[in-house]
């Protein structure tokens, strides 16, 4: 089969017809076809994972051995694949595997594999569910492999939560499609002006201005916020902005005011300023939105990087962090729970501590599930978050605190027990990985409960 005739046959595993051209494309390129005539052995039970595989021609039989004798488990046939479920765990092949009729499979590594799953972000949920549905029978027929038992919870909870972000980031990047469309038909409106080169050179640099001013501003509150939204948005419509109120938003999340408006209005003039603004507000909504894109599918990237993690794989490579870009990054991947005016983000930052050398990654996503955890604790009545840092002798400490209900007295002893969680659907993996990734840098992860409020408290050796 050639490169096309791959991509033809992966376009109609249902699995794959969500992924784009491009996506399908790249899987072609990145793998390679193996060849097995019938009655041979495809696979061993006891075998370590080897890859994704999908079935492009003949029929298999599985079976697993139990004591003496083989059991039959299932049959694949053409337009299945197997070995997601192993390489999400680390584990080895649970089943023996023979082409009943000549098969022709294709093979991503398993370091491919994990490559895919950043190139095409959607396909995890689906990748999940399938793993969830095939632990479920080995949960009943095999009671030699308990590490399996729980996949269909870890496979189940997991594509539940990587399918927020990845949602926003689709949702996120058709905004931005149809933005870009916009900033070029009011680029083109600008450009019958016949302006100047130096008039042009002067538009061009609004948008890097924007940038400028909005990476330099401090963060808001929810009233604050929601004050600026309609300043800007009575600001915008006085002057005929169309969509005044829908772009106000994007202009404050992005640290603009109507002072820096009004410079810009005195700078171009009434004859430019409605077609300016116009223009301006598309290409700020554009950085907004690309922002949200890059946020989403970064969040998947670490939850893949977190799985890793908790399936026991290779650790990242150390780099220099700073603890508080880290803390930031988590209130921004979860910045639309933080909308509205129940619930206020206090910061006790102790600005000289110590950068650290630490996996960025992985520490990134221990501080976005404590946030979570925290959020969550406060539920719809809100609350304060609270994030603090600050020294002892030879370690940093960062504290994420809430004044939510505190955790029940009776279940304090359970909380890093894998997959016990008090919220319906959740994997209860939350606190767990989070232990097991600050363990791994020689920390300590405690937490503090009472009625009336918990504080997570993370020691890392500096």
């Amino acid at each position: 089969m050639g490169r096309e005739d791959i991509v033809t046959a992966l376009r109609r595993v249902p699995l794959f017809s969500r992924l784009t051209d491009g996506q399908l494309d790249w899987m072609a390129g990145h793998g390679r076809q193996l060849q097995f005539k019938a009655g041979t052995r495809i696979a061993a039970q006891g075998d370590p994972a080897d890859g994704l595989s999908v079935i492009l021609e003949g029929d298999t039989q599985w079976t697993r051995r139990v004591g003496a004798q083989e059991v039959p488990v299932t049959s694949l046939k053409a337009g299945d694949l197997f070995g997601e479920l192993i390489l999400f765990l680390n584990s080895p092949h649970p089943t023996t595997g023979w082409a009943v009729t000549d098969v022709r499979l294709f093979r991503l590594e398993p370091s491919t594999f994990w490559e895919l799953l950043r190139v095409a972000p959607a396909l995890m949920r689906g990748l999940m569910e399938l793993a969830s549905e095939r632990s479920q029978p080995q949960e009943t027929s095999s009671r030699q492999q308990p590490e399996l038992l729980s996949a269909g919870q870890l496979a189940s909870s997991l594509g539940a939560e990587l399918d927020s972000p990845s949602s926003a980031a689709r949702r996120g990047a058709a905004r931005l499609r149809e933005t870009l469309r916009t900033v070029s038909a009011r680029a083109m409106a600008l450009g019958e002006h016949g302006l100047s080169p130096a008039q042009r050179g002067a538009l061009l640099a609004l948008p890097r201005e924007a940038a400028t001013r909005g990476a330099a501003a401090p963060p808001l509150g929810p009233v604050a916020r929601m004050e600026r939204e309609e300043a800007l948005g009575s600001w915008l419509e006085s002057r005929g902005v169309a969509d005044a109120w829908e772009t106000a938003p994007a202009l404050a999340a992005s640290g603009l005011d109507v002072a820096w408006l009004e410079s810009v209005a005195t700078r171009v003039g009434p004859v430019l300023l409605a077609d300016v603004l116009a223009w301006l507000v598309a290409a700020v909504s554009g950085d907004v939105l690309l922002a949200e894109v890059e946020r989403g599918t970064a969040r998947v990237a670490t939850l893949v990087e977190a799985m890793k993690a908790y399936s026991f794989l290779d650790p990242m490579p150390p780099r220099e962090v700073d603890l508080h870009d880290g803390l930031e990054s988590a209130l921004s991947v979860l910045n639309h729970r933080l909308a509205g005016d129940r619930l206020t983000v206090e910061r006790l930052y102790d600005r000289g501590l110590p950068r650290l050398k630490a996996e960025g990654g992985p520490l990134e996503e221990v501080w976005t599930q404590l946030v979570l955890n925290a959020l969550e604790a406060l539920g719809e009545r809100g609350g304060t978050l609270k994030l603090r840092t600050f020294t002892e002798p030879g370690r940093v400490v960062v504290e994420v605190a809430d004044d939510g209900p505190g955790i029940p007295r009776d279940l304090m002893p359970r909380i890093f027990e894998p997959y016990f969680s008090t919220k319906p659907g959740a994997a209860g993996l939350g606190l767990d990985v989070c232990r097991r990734i600050v363990e791994r840098h020689g920390g300590e992860l405690r937490v503090l409960s009472e009625p009336g409020g918990t504080r997570v408290q993370v020691r890392l050796p500096v």
